[in-house]
Parts: structure tokens; sequence; C-alpha cells
């Protein structure tokens, strides 16, 4: 029983002892601090991530918007359908990129990152009605050699008509009907 009391005491001494204390105090802050860096080099590497989303998203969009222009200029065909599906992805890009960009401003003021100037809306805006105006003017254009064409065609048919009874007054078949 001597010996149990004995190392109960040298355990509770070294329990109880100021530098033991120390000891576990200063590892249990480095932990905390530890702990709490990689969090935040955790939260960072997500917000990195996020951003390079961002620059990806961007680029893809506009590099969709050059290849739709290049397509646009080929294509002479109506525009209706081109002018209803620009409006409509223009609406549906517009609702998205308000989100991004607010989450986007987040994850910079995160990272210590400047906030980006983004274009004003009135020139994205400007563009489609540039475009749909340009689109526009070639239908008319377009409209307006269709008509000429079938007035043309008309004056030619009502000429044709006029003469005809003059021609076929003598014939047989004039007298028929």
């Amino acid at each position: 029983m001597d010996r149990v009391k004995s190392q109960a005491a040298v355990v509770s001494q070294l329990l109880f002892d100021p530098k033991t204390a120390d000891a576990y105090k200063n590892v249990l802050t480095l932990t905390g601090k530890i702990i709490k860096e990689v969090a935040l080099l955790a939260w960072l590497i997500i917000c990195s991530v996020f951003v390079f989303g961002a620059w990806f998203s961007d680029t893809a969009i506009s590099s969709g918007r050059s290849a739709r222009d290049w397509w646009q200029a080929q294509q002479m065909g109506s525009a209706d359908g081109n002018q209803t599906a620009a409006a409509t992805g223009q609406a549906l890009l517009d609702v998205s990129q308000n989100g991004a960009n607010f989450l986007l401003d987040k994850a910079r003021e995160q990272l210590g990152l400047e906030k980006l100037d983004r274009p004003a809306k009135n020139e994205t805006t400007e563009a489609v009605k540039a475009a749909a105006t340009k689109v526009a003017q070639k239908s008319k254009a377009a409209a307006t050699v269709a008509v000429d064409k079938v007035t043309a065609v008309a004056q030619e048919a009502k000429s044709v008509v006029e003469k005809e009874p003059s021609d076929t007054k003598g014939s047989p078949t004039a007298e028929k009907h």
C-alpha cells in the first residue's frame, strides 16, 4: 500500500504542478490557433474557387456573345425569332448575373481583392437594341424588296389582263363567254 500511496503522490504532484497547467494551457491555445487558421485557409480556398468560376463564366459568356454576334452576321433570315431569343437570353443573363455578382463581390472582399468595375447595364441593353435595330432594318429592306416585286408582278398581270380582252374580241372563245 505504501507503494500505491507514493505513486499517487507523484501523480498528483505532476498533475497539480503549475508547470503542467501552463503546458496544457499552451497546447490547447496552440491547437485552437491551428484550427482557426486551417478553417480560414479553407474559406479562402473556397472563395478563390468561386472567383475563378466567375472569371471562367465571364469568359464563356463573352465568347458565347461573340459567337452569337458572328452567327447573326452570317444569317440574313427573319428577325422575329432572333429578336425574341436575344431578349429572352438577355433577361435570363441579367437575372443570373445580379446574384452571381453579389456573391462574387463578397468573395473578393473576403480575399482582400478590390471590387470589380462592371459595365453599366445600359451598354448591354444598347448593344442588344442596336443589334435588333440592325436586324429589323435588314428585314424591312427585304420586305420592301418583296413588296416591290409583288407590286411589279401585279402590275404586269394587270397589263396582261387589260391587253387580253382587246386581242380576243373576235376570237371564238370570246363569243362563247
